[in-house]
């Protein structure tokens, strides 16, 4: 809370109404703080007194190209748009929208279709984005590649694969565990406590079902990290397509 507390100031929201999606009114969030009391998130919003409690309030958000780059809150949208066009020009696979991935909980949904319909898989490829802590780190490779996160060892070969892709079609390409590892390095020798290589929903769902279901992640590199502003050049999201359209066989 205390990380996010200060990154919408000034921003606007919208309310709606939850089962259609009717407009109930707009305001500006004028300041957030943790509250000593309940040690919950507190937004304090002008122009929604008139709301009754319960009532959703949604970010109002637009997107905006500047700079070469896209500008908005781009996860999880961002890799929605990808796979959509993806299916727009013929596409024939399956792509999977689970929900509570925020929570850390959309692995369930997706391993229960795997234990139903889908059987064991190592070629399962989760498209996300990947957080950098400013635009110039975010900006110096194409897309993010992982070996591992926090929870698993990701498919080796399907790792190997991506990699591949990425080589042929002139990517450039990290790999965020071996980035993260490097960085720990440096923070240990000025005594400092380490980064998590991160949790994953790949990595959960791979340590939950013991291997059954596998694969590896393709990633997006963005700064800004569920702002307003955050930020993905647009050269990083035509490889990122052009890695998808030589996945897919289109």
């Amino acid at each position: 809370m205390k990380k996010i507390v200060n990154r919408f100031q000034s921003v606007p929201v919208i309310a709606y109404e939850p089962w259609s999606g009717a407009y109930r009114g707009s305001g500006v969030i004028a300041q957030a703080y943790v509250c000593e009391y309940r040690n919950n998130l507190i937004f304090e919003v002008h122009g929604l007194e008139h709301l009754v409690a319960g009532t959703p309030v949604a970010f109002t958000d637009r997107l905006r190209v500047w700079d070469n780059h896209l500008k908005a809150q781009l996860d999880n949208v961002l890799t929605v748009a990808h796979l959509v066009h993806l299916f727009s020009l013929g596409f024939k696979g399956t792509a999977f929208f689970t929900a509570q991935e925020e929570s850390g909980s959309s692995w369930r949904f997706l391993l229960e279709w795997f234990r139903r319909f889908g059987g064991q898989t190592d070629n399962l490829i989760v498209l996300d984005t990947s957080p950098f802590p400013d635009q110039k780190t975010a900006d110096m490779y194409d897309v993010v590649l992982r070996h591992r996160d926090a929870n698993a060892q990701f498919h080796a070969d399907t790792t190997s694969l991506l990699r591949h892709l990425c080589i042929k079609s002139g990517v450039s390409y990290i790999f965020k565990d071996a980035y993260i590892e490097e960085q720990n390095q440096s923070l240990a020798q000025k005594g400092l406590d380490p980064q998590s290589i991160g949790s994953t929903e790949l990595g959960r769902i791979i340590a939950a079902s013991n291997g059954f279901v596998n694969g590896s992640t393709l990633q997006i590199p963005t700064s800004g990290y569920h702002t307003m502003d955050e930020s993905s050049a647009l050269v990083s999201n035509q490889a990122f397509h052009q890695i998808l359209i030589s996945l897919s066989g289109i």
